[in-house]
């Protein structure tokens, strides 16, 4: 390798956070490997299904053979500050994504490491729509060049009103753009119209779909022979017999109605199955409610395949699984996109991006003076849900900043407006094209669970198992 190459990708273990991030006082610098290519070798033994790819993957830009942990920062303007608004609280709506948005903090310090002076400040919008205003108006008053709103539901539409009122550009990595936005707002989310087709492809060979609305109701374009609700937890212990009967199983369970039926109506009687039984289920909900209802059904033993929406791929599903006493091993599908560990198993330009996101929540966990958002725990006690989607959020307002050479948030929205941003920009989950509000464009696709370790993040919530979501091999 020549010297000049040596000058511009750092070779793994050879160089320190110290030696390239600016001296600053608020952390302090840690040897570290900074070539993610470096990955952990128990990720080795990972199921193959998890590193086969099919060749159809699209070219872009290219991508060094080793991707440092390091994101060039050049061109940004000092003191440049991007917003988080996150949801805290138990049970408030969009808390299950307040562990995924740790990831933010992994692009603060990949930036820092890069040259940056970049902050990431944060403020909770408790769930609700006035406090998702509240929050973009705080944060408007500290002047942030942009916001991520790591939260979803209905009450985010405060917060894309807010910023718009203040002219402050917003991404949002875990819900879609609301209906009637007008500009300034990009989501990386999938779009619902694409869930529901992805939705629609893995349950090609159902007739009779049942549908388990925990709160999310129904996906778009999914069509349903019967609905069952339990968006309440009060009847989660009558649920699993219920579905079992409703997919046709014969035993002693819960009775209840055919087209929309509740769970919580359900009396106990001799019964015999349902004559039009349903051959695969559904789940829709929050993380936390989609978990519930995933350990009552395996109470309950089904010979139907069960699909649950993306939601699950929070990983705040992983933990209300272990709370809620359910396995992690069972067999669990979804919808969505790559962006879960899994991929930085890969050798193409995606795998490597991802595996240097990993190898910057290595080393902020190493760090003892670094917190999570808020600042109340450690950030390795969160380390193992910090995610990518929140990290690219942050790293695309940050190169909107340097496009415009300005924290002014019109400026900002006017440049990232005009970006298509993938990993030789320090993206590390799918290519989004900010042309367009939707700016994920990466195809929506079934992914399924494991709760296999693959070593690639420190341990953290007590060492407690995690699912990792990965897309099945293709044909071709």
């Amino acid at each position: 390798m020549s010297d000049e190459t040596r000058g511009t990708e750092p070779e793994a273990a050879d160089v320190t956070a110290a030696d390239t991030r600016p001296r600053r006082p608020r952390r302090r610098g840690l040897a570290i490997g900074l070539a993610a290519g470096a990955v952990v070798v128990a990720a080795a033994v990972v199921i193959a299904v998890v590193v086969v790819r099919n060749d159809d993957q699209p070219v872009g830009e290219p991508v060094a053979a080793t991707v440092p942990v390091a994101l060039d920062a050049s061109g940004v303007p000092d003191g440049t500050t991007v917003g988080v608004v996150l949801t805290l609280g138990p049970g408030a709506e969009g808390a299950d994504w307040n562990g995924a948005a740790q990831g933010a903090l992994v692009a603060e310090r990949r930036l820092e490491l890069g040259g940056g002076d970049v902050s990431v400040v944060t403020e909770n919008d408790g769930g609700t729509e006035t406090g998702a205003r509240e929050a973009v108006e705080a944060l408007a008053q500290q002047g942030v060049a942009g916001i991520v709103v790591a939260s979803s539901g209905p009450h985010v539409a405060g917060a894309v009103d807010a910023a718009a009122d203040a002219g402050i550009p917003v991404v949002l990595p875990y819900e879609a753009v609301p209906d009637g936005v007008d500009g300034g707002v990009w989501s990386t989310a999938p779009a619902a119209d694409r869930v529901g087709s992805a939705l629609t492809a893995a349950l090609a060979d159902s007739a009779r779909t049942l549908l388990i609305d925990a709160g999310g109701g129904a996906p778009v374009g999914v069509e349903f022979a019967r609905t069952l609700n339990a968006t309440s937890s009060a009847a989660d212990g009558e649920l699993g017999t219920e579905v079992a009967r409703l997919t046709g199983a014969p035993s002693t369970t819960a009775t209840g109605g055919d087209d929309a039926t509740s769970a919580s109506s359900a009396t106990e009687a001799e019964t015999e199955p349902v004559t039009d039984p349903a051959d695969a289920v559904v789940v829709s909900g929050s993380a936390t409610r989609q978990a519930a209802v995933v350990a009552a059904l395996q109470t309950a033993d089904l010979a139907v395949p069960v699909v649950l929406t993306p939601e699950a791929t929070s990983p705040a599903f992983s933990t209300a699984l272990r709370e809620d006493g359910a396995s992690l091993s069972g067999s669990l599908v979804t919808v969505g996109v790559e962006t879960d560990d899994a991929v930085a198993l890969r050798g193409d330009a995606a795998g490597r991006s991802l595996s240097a996101f990993l190898g910057g929540v290595r080393v902020l966990a190493q760090d003892a003076d670094a917190t999570n958002l808020t600042g109340d725990q450690p950030f390795s006690a969160v380390a193992g849900a910090a995610d990518a989607r929140s990290h690219d959020a942050v790293v695309a307002l940050v190169r909107a900043v340097g496009a415009a050479d300005s924290v002014e948030p019109g400026a900002v929205a006017d440049a990232l407006s005009t970006l298509s941003l993938g990993a030789a920009d320090g993206v590390a989950g799918p290519e989004l094209d900010f042309t367009a509000p939707q700016a994920l464009t990466a195809g929506v696709v079934a992914l399924t669970a494991s709760p296999q370790d693959l070593g690639l993040r420190p341990a953290s919530d007590g060492g407690a198992a995690r699912l990792i979501w990965f897309a099945e091999p293709t044909d071709g």
